[in-house]
């Protein structure tokens, strides 16, 4: 057995307290995991950031199709549809330019009443137009994205000879703009389709 005065000399805890390490982090270690950490915190935001504004995008863009296919429907599925009697009966959404300029009374020149079939379109003198969809933040209520629909009918002058009668095919085109401004930039979509009279 060690006396006393062997186990605790001084030289000896001296040899064990200098073998001990060093206790914590300096702060330059610290000051680089911090920066290591805003780094990844700075990139996982913006990569959310990305795909969010994607995801907006594409839920805008196909909003906009939708619209434009829903007109493109209407066009089809409008009636009656008849140039052979007199005066002819054309829906506006069938009509040329120059037909809805020749209205009476014109389209801008004061509102229709809220129940006639002009009531969305009478704002924009003689371009058959109107909003399309509208995307409201649900946090503020503000109006962020606001669609147009605006709709141009040419007739295409098909015509068809029949025992020496030429007649015309009353075949008309329709393109349907939907266009809209996101974050600055503008997008739109076309679509197409034709149809021809009743008869």
């Amino acid at each position: 057995m060690l006396s006393l005065s062997r186990q605790f000399r001084p030289d000896r805890c001296r040899q064990r307290a200098a073998r001990l390490p060093h206790a914590g982090f300096t702060l330059v270690e610290i000051v680089i995991a911090l920066a290591v950490l805003g780094t990844m915190a700075s990139g996982v935001y913006l990569g959310f950031n990305a795909v969010n504004t994607y995801a907006v995008s594409s839920r805008l863009y196909s909003e906009a199709q939708t619209a434009a296919q829903n007109q493109i429907d209407l066009i089809l599925s409008r009636e009656p549809f008849d140039v052979m009697v007199t005066p002819t009966r054309i829906p506006l959404e069938l009509m040329t330019t120059s037909e809805v300029a020749a209205l009476n009374p014109p389209l801008g020149s004061s509102a229709p009443a809220t129940t006639s079939s002009y009531y969305p379109y009478y704002s924009l003198n003689g371009m058959l137009a109107r909003d399309a969809f509208i995307y409201t933040d649900p946090a503020t209520g503000n109006i962020l994205v606001k669609g147009t629909v605006t709709t141009q009918v040419t007739d295409i002058g098909s015509t068809e000879t029949l025992e020496s009668t030429t007649m015309g095919l009353n075949i008309r085109r329709a393109t349907v703009n939907v266009s809209y401004t996101f974050r600055n930039t503008n997008y739109t979509v076309v679509m197409d389709t034709m149809r021809t009279a009743d008869r």
